[in-house]
């Protein structure tokens, strides 16, 4: 196929000039795709970084991924033959799992029962109920977004968990970020261990009162400021900036109350506050709604400190993921280290982009406005256009374009 030969070529010219370096090389597995598949085969191993370097130049797959466990014999089938020496925590947070108002411009759907078709992201189809077939983008805004929740990871793994050791950030290559925690401390971490760390982080079925939240006669009482830790000392901060901001409408939304109730909250401000952090008691409101209140405002304040962590990656241990410092064949975007010092200001739009500018003629099926290297593109519809290589690329490895000529 022309335009498979063609991401090939390109990926071979980089990866000449490009070294890949893996922890513990020889105790991986591997796994590679092909144009469209991201796992063609897998078992692969190599038993070292030349080893590795040599195969992305030659045989130049589209997709190459390792295991976050370590092995015996990497190459060895069934799984239980491979000799299980422990793994890596990978968490992996994707813009197509965050509700992002940019949405509504860049993604679409189709449904292919009815036809029916429609701009954002939806589940099922409004008018036929069937499922929906989904075309997801990403832009800097829901790429940013979901930074946001690596950045929150990083607060739980210092702050709550006292993890500090070989943590590692790299770009996904395409949707996302992916935290990489190695050591000893977590390469023998049984499964259940690890359901439980992920339980923490992403709050399932997470217990008021075993944080401190909770009624006592007619109170309803909060942990006192600087005697409290994880979810305890994260909520309470969040209860106090919400009414420092002292939002009445917000405060009214979120605790299903009328809006001149949120109000007298709000002109005793001070009160609020001094009443947490001194006496640990959440200030009673009038009428029967206090606890309805005071739940409604911390099951709100327990979803927004939530992460959004992709659950399959991070308790499957015989889990394959993309390797750092490769290219993603269904974006031509390089899956790039970041050090953590400089994650603050890094655009995966902009850094992780490593082909030249020169033209490419393309035929464009579908695009949406979209941005590359500092600049947008877009949108197009059934035309041919004169791109960069790297958004030709781009649109190529989507499949949302062909070459011309």
């Amino acid at each position: 196929m022309l335009e498979e030969q063609f991401l090939l070529n390109n990926f071979r010219e980089f990866y000449a000039g490009h070294s890949v370096d893996v922890p513990a090389i020889g105790e991986r597995e591997f796994g590679i795709g092909s144009f469209g598949k991201k796992i063609a085969k897998r078992h692969l191993s190599f038993p070292s970084q030349n080893e590795l370097n040599s195969f992305l130049r030659e045989t130049v797959p589209l997709f190459i991924s390792y295991s976050v466990a370590y092995y015996e014999q990497p190459t060895a089938t069934p799984m239980r033959r491979k000799g299980f020496l422990g793994a890596d925590i990978v968490y992996e947070f994707d813009a197509d799992d965050l509700k992002t108002d940019c949405k509504q411009g860049h993604d679409s759907w189709r449904c292919n029962s009815c036809q029916e078709r429609g701009k954002g992201t939806l589940d099922s189809c409004p008018k036929c109920g069937a499922a929906v077939q989904k075309e997801q983008w990403f832009c800097p805004k829901c790429l940013e977004q979901t930074k946001k929740h690596v950045f929150r990871l990083l607060d739980f793994i210092g702050n709550d968990f006292s993890l500090r050791e070989k943590i590692s950030v790299n770009f996904s290559g395409n949707a996302g970020y992916h935290v990489h925690l190695r050591g000893n401390t977590v390469r023998f971490l049984s499964q259940e261990a690890r359901v439980e760390l992920l339980d923490y982080l992403t709050a399932k079925d997470l217990d008021l009162g075993k944080h401190g939240f909770g009624e006592s006669g007619k109170m309803f009482l909060c942990p006192l400021s600087g005697k409290t830790s994880g979810w305890g000392k994260r909520l309470l901060a969040s209860l106090f900036a919400l009414f420092e901001e002292a939002d009445s409408e917000k405060i009214a939304a979120l605790g299903g109350i009328p809006y001149a109730r949120a109000n007298e909250l709000v002109a005793n401000k001070e009160l609020v506050l001094r009443t947490m952090k001194e006496k640990g008691i959440l200030f009673s409101i009038s009428g029967r709604k206090n606890k309805q209140f005071w739940l409604s405002l911390l099951t709100h304040l327990v979803e927004k400190n939530a992460l959004a962590i992709d659950r399959q990656t991070s308790i499957d241990i015989s889990k394959i993921i993309r390797v750092p410092e490769t290219l993603h064949g269904g974006s031509g975007l390089l899956a790039k280290d970041i050090p953590l010092q400089h994650l603050k200001e890094f655009n995966p739009l902009d850094s992780a982009v490593v082909f030249s500018d020169r033209g490419v003629k393309v035929f464009i099926n579908s695009s949406p406005k979209f941005y590359l290297k500092g600049n947008w593109f877009g949108p197009f519809n059934q035309e041919e256009a004169e791109l960069p290589l790297y958004a030709a690329i781009y649109l190529i490895a989507r499949k949302s374009a062909r070459l011309v000529g």
